[in-house]
């Protein structure tokens, strides 16, 4: 039932000197990383590789062949100390080398914005028209000039609608202002001086 059952366990003594437990005994272990020499219940082993390469080289010293274990000791050291010495470039051999970094190109400066465009100039207003009262009230003035703006208006001898008729005037005839009554205007035709509604006198239409 315990054949299935595997112990190991490994003690560090001394620098370059491991005890190994194992359910078949204890074995000791004397060397470095990548070279060593195995002591255990089974003999003597020597183990020799190039860290990092996964080659290595393994030995089994037994008392017939014992005049080549100067021969072996001194073969694992070198391998070992040539691993320790070049460990960096060996494992570079067998390491994938990195790609060399992507430099992304700059991008291009932003297009310059398009210049704003010129403001409208700026349109003075046009002046009002002055009304037809307005420009009647500048002409209304003694000595002055003014039309009649209705065919068939009447020049009176008086003030009033009832008075004597001196003449009827056509539409843009021109009167000479003589004096101003309220609604009513005193003006010159040719020989004849009457008065006339204002309403019916303005500029020339």
């Amino acid at each position: 039932m315990l054949k299935g059952l595997r112990f190991q366990k490994r003690l560090r003594l001394l620098p370059g000197i491991r005890a190994n437990l194992s359910k078949s005994g204890v074995s000791a272990t004397l060397g470095t990383e990548g070279a060593g020499l195995n002591v255990g219940p089974e003999g003597v082993t020597a183990n020799a590789g190039l860290p990092g390469t996964g080659l290595s080289y393994r030995r089994k010293l037994t008392p017939k062949n014992r005049g080549a274990w100067i021969g072996v000791a001194a073969l694992t050291a070198g391998l070992a100390f040539a691993g320790w010495q070049n460990r960096d470039g060996i494992a570079g051999w067998f390491m994938p080398q990195s790609p060399p970094p992507v430099v992304q190109a700059a991008a291009p400066p932003p297009a310059p914005a398009p210049p704003a465009p010129p403001a409208p100039a700026a349109v003075a207003p046009k002046p009002a028209t002055p009304t037809i009262r307005e420009q009647r009230m500048k002409l209304l003035k003694p000595g002055g000039v003014i039309y009649v703006r209705r065919a068939g208006s009447v020049l009176r001898e008086a003030q009033k609608p009832s008075a004597k008729a001196l003449r009827k005037l056509d539409k843009g005839a021109a009167v000479t202002v003589v004096a101003l009554d309220g609604p009513w205007t005193q003006v010159k035709d040719g020989d004849a001086t009457g008065w006339m509604r204002t309403s019916v006198l303005g500029p020339k239409p």
